[in-house]
């Protein structure tokens, strides 16, 4: 039975009762993301999973739930919140994975084991990489259509305000694609920027030409 405390002449329940509610709550989303888990192994083609996650996510509500975690405070290894995320940005839907970055890394959630990472700023970097790459490689028309632009400038600004280490591979990845599809939309300012701070990461990011040549039409100066 929970312990209860007087505040002001009115009996309060005390947080014990209240951590029981929130744990009662995770056991019945960890229960039916367990059940979606499963399901999932039954569908062998990309289309039909991915089709299973969206539902999932609408049907069982769960970033209702995962909002009502994050507002309580609470902090928990929560595998619902890792996977959802995943299954977010697998869906496409990159801003509201980005919007629990800051608690997964705050939490050290931890990212399931088939995972080659347990960091979550590397696996969205991994992530928004390819996508960046697969825009890329159909031309400047698939990129300002894409807008996958839009999805780095912002990632970037999380790991800016949260000051999140990356290894320098990983940062020269991430700054080396960004330049690359702003170079691809003769945004050759931003461009230069991105190839300049990704090469200081990694020298072998490959974007040293690129910017070597931004430099000379836009008339800077640079020593690489």
């Amino acid at each position: 039975s929970a312990s209860v405390t007087v505040k002001q002449g009115k009996v309060v329940e005390a947080e014990s009762s209240r951590a029981e509610g929130i744990m009662d709550e995770f056991d019945f989303f960890k229960a039916a993301m367990d059940s979606d888990l499963a399901q999932l192994k039954k569908f062998s083609h990309m289309e039909d999973k991915l089709e299973y996650k969206a539902k999932a996510i609408e049907n069982h509500q769960y970033l209702d739930y995962l909002r009502r975690y994050q507002a309580q405070g609470t902090d928990h290894q929560n595998m619902v919140l890792a996977w959802v995320v995943i299954w977010l940005v697998d869906l496409g839907h990159w801003k509201t994975a980005f919007e629990f970055l800051p608690l997964l890394v705050t939490q050290n959630q931890r990212l399931p084991g088939r995972f080659s990472t347990q960091d979550w700023p590397t696996f969205l970097i991994d992530q928004l990489y390819d996508e960046g790459a697969k825009h890329l490689s159909q031309g400047r028309d698939a990129v300002e259509r894409s807008h996958v632009i839009q999805l780095f400038t912002p990632f970037i600004h999380l790991l800016d305000t949260h000051q999140w280490r990356l290894t320098e591979l990983i940062g020269g990845k991430l700054y080396a694609m960004t330049a690359k599809l702003e170079h691809s939309v003769f945004n050759l300012g931003n461009a230069y920027t991105y190839g300049v701070k990704a090469t200081a990461l990694n020298d072998k990011a490959g974007v040293k030409k690129m910017v070597r040549e931004i430099a000379k039409t836009i008339g800077k100066e640079t020593d690489l």
